[in-house]
């Protein structure tokens, strides 16, 4: 009798742990040459995991972005340096195109996850000015498109709980360059298992187009 209570107790625990939402805090903040970038995790509203970018910078001489990067993982702390270059942004693309070629269907999959994905809020006010009133306007435009296109991507994917703050605050007469971005969105960690085994359940199941052709034996007459 005690094995099916401790059965029942796991069992209710589990179904508890797949119900079990996480949320996600998005903040970056740049205000002409300081950048700051934090990524807040929180699992049964305690704050698991931190990741803050104090300083993201560009390193003309070695062509490069430099990411001053603190992460925090209850309770510990870690701190380092990592500098991303233009060859090391082409490896990691050639590995996300192979992965993509490895899962069939790795769109509906990832599709279906973020549909699971609930915005919570999202806020994001910018002020731009480059010293002349026909440019400003211009990259105003330009700024408003971008906005636009997305805040259509994640509204179309994700759903929106409410409307999205959107500013822009032209400066026609001075050089302005500040931007501020805050989200919180949550997922149910079940919906995060389930598209897990779907990538590992096709993972083997390429596309046609990808498998390598068979060699052809050739026999010297």
């Amino acid at each position: 009798m005690n094995w099916f209570i401790v059965a029942g107790l796991l069992l209710l625990l589990f179904i508890l742990f797949l119900i079990t939402k996480v949320s996600i805090d998005v903040q970056y903040e740049h205000k002409q040459d300081d950048d700051l970038l934090e990524v807040v995790v929180y699992f049964w509203k305690l704050r698991v995991y931190t990741f803050s970018a104090p300083l993201i910078r560009l390193d003309f001489n070695s062509e490069s972005i430099v990411v001053d990067e603190e992460q925090n993982i209850s309770g510990n702390r870690e701190k380092g340096r990592k500098i991303i270059t233009k060859d090391l942004i082409i490896h990691d693309l050639q590995k996300l195109n192979e992965f993509i070629q490895h899962v069939a269907g790795l769109h509906k999959i990832v599709r279906r996850f973020l549909g699971r994905i609930s915005v919570h809020f999202l806020k994001w006010k910018s002020e731009f000015g480059i010293g002349d009133a026909a440019h400003t306007g211009q990259l105003i435009g330009t700024v408003w498109t971008i906005k636009g296109s997305i805040i259509g991507l994640i509204g179309n994917y994700m759903k929106m709980k409410r409307l999205p703050e959107v500013a822009v605050t032209p400066h026609f007469q001075e050089v302005v360059s500040r931007t501020k971005f805050t989200c919180m969105l949550s997922f149910r960690i079940g919906h995060a298992i389930v598209a897990g085994l779907m990538i590992i359940k096709h993972w083997k199941k390429r596309p046609k187009l990808f498998q390598p052709k068979p060699v052809e034996k050739t026999s010297n007459v």
